[in-house]
């Protein structure tokens, strides 16, 4: 009777330990593929910083290890990280407990494996957002990037080129990351999974005032800015409507500082009764404003398969999603939702107005599908039994050189080794559209 399959999965988030969008993919796929006797070993991060310990229940073994932040900041952290974890992932395997590996491509969390070890197991690289992406969208002052940054972002590309597949939760990101990094094939797409759906409650009464619910951090590459303007046009067809955006303030102000007190400068004198800002919810919380909302919207300007868009089509949300990101495929051909020109307050502003404009029993009938929609997508035993299918096709094709692009390698190598020595002014970041540019640059124009 052969053995059951072992996977390594590398995620510095992990239960209890998480709040963003890696820690909470690896919080629902780990059982998932457990719960199909796939032995999973996590190997995360040990957030005392004192011990290694590891913990096992069931099929699921718990690998912590101490980090910390160190002298070099964060990418000094990140690659000490990867160091740890390929340790012990050439541990797992030499002893044949695993026959693959994991990791996500933010971080670069697999380069010590890829890079040092010549006996390794076949290994996935799981697509979120790339670092360099993410520094793209965030509106910083300047788009130059000095030696730490390239450096973390070259590793990254360096790790995806390397690895001997890339997995990918939608067609969006997935099409983004072969132009962008010039993969020789498609990533794989499998989308993430969720964990038990949530019980619904009815709150609402058809008489109640509408409410536009907005859940995630209060910074640029959410779009939040274009939320804010379309709202002091919404204010003006529906007065009594309010948008409630529920999440933590950061410094992504143009001046560096708070965007919840930026953003509320933007608020015209007629909308300012219209817009609370909640800050940051606990579960319970959130459950009661998604409970009470009339629709959710995700303005992202750029995203992947978001974890908000999951949580409003399982709460049965009617949804309102831009069109830059893989939010329009969880939606699908249904009528779930509606989507948006991302960064376009004006085409904001008309769609939340059309919604509004539907009745409560037709909003609550988009609100079931979504919940369909996205029970049927992300359903845990579906996502594992393809990834596990996955998992098995990876093994069968590793080489004993593998790489997933022997030519982009060597370019990221070259990439990898200019950044060491200095050079930062050969670097391309991600391209940005001319609709997107305008927040990230923060041209005047926009906010007027």
């Amino acid at each position: 009777m052969s053995q059951p399959l072992g996977i390594a999965l590398v995620s510095r988030e992990y239960p209890p330990f998480y709040g963003g969008g890696i820690g909470t993919y690896a919080r629902w796929i780990v059982p998932a593929l457990a719960s199909h006797g796939i032995r999973v070993h996590v190997i995360t991060e040990a957030h005392d910083r004192t011990h290694p310990r590891i913990k096992c229940d069931g099929n699921i073994t718990v690998h912590r290890m101490p980090t910390g932040m160190g002298k070099g900041g964060w990418p000094n952290a990140a690659l000490r990280f990867s160091i740890q974890a390929a340790r012990q992932i050439a541990s797992l395997y030499r002893s044949g407990r695993v026959q693959v590996a994991e990791f996500a491509e933010c971080e670069a969390a697999g380069i010590a494996t890829l890079v040092s070890n010549p006996c390794r197991p076949p290994t996935v690289v799981q697509l979120h957002t790339p670092s360099e992406q993410l520094f793209v969208l965030r509106s910083l002052s300047t788009r130059s990037v000095d030696i730490p940054h390239r450096i973390y972002f070259e590793s990254e590309r360096l790790a995806m080129h390397l690895a001997d597949e890339i997995l990918a939760p939608s067609r969006f990101i997935a099409d983004w990351a072969r132009n962008h990094y010039q993969f020789p094939r498609d990533p794989k797409v499998i989308p993430y999974a969720t964990g038990p759906l949530p019980e619904l409650k009815v709150t609402r009464h058809p008489s109640d005032d509408l409410a536009v619910f907005y859940a995630g951090r209060i910074e640029p590459r959410k779009g939040v800015e274009s939320l804010i303007l379309a709202m002091n046009e919404v204010s003006r067809a529906f007065p009594t409507t309010t948008l409630r955006l529920a999440g933590a303030d950061t410094s992504g102000a143009p001046d560096g500082g708070s965007m919840r007190a930026y953003l509320q400068s933007l608020i015209e004198p007629h909308a300012e009764n219209n817009v609370r800002f909640l800050g940051r919810l606990d579960r319970d919380e959130l459950k009661r404003e998604y409970a009470r909302a009339s629709l959710c919207v995700v303005p992202s300007l750029w995203e992947n398969f978001p974890n908000t868009c999951i949580e409003s089509m399982s709460h049965a949300r009617a949804l309102l999603v831009s069109d830059q990101g893989g939010m329009q495929e969880m939606v699908g051909e249904t009528r779930a939702g509606c989507t948006f020109t991302a960064g376009d307050p004006d085409d904001l502003a008309c769609k939340i107005k059309l919604m509004l404009a539907e009745s409560a029993q037709s909003l609550a009938e988009r609100g079931r599908i979504a919940r369909e929609r996205i029970e049927f997508l992300c359903d845990p035993d579906r996502v594992a039994t393809n990834r596990i299918e996955h998992f098995h096709h990876v093994i069968k094709n590793h080489s004993a050189s593998p790489s997933q692009n022997r030519v982009g390698a060597l370019k990221a190598w070259a990439g990898l080794e200019s950044a060491l020595s200095g050079d930062t002014g050969s670097f391309q970041p991600p391209a940005v559209s001319q609709q997107l540019l305008r927040w990230v640059d923060r041209l005047e124009e926009c906010l007027c």
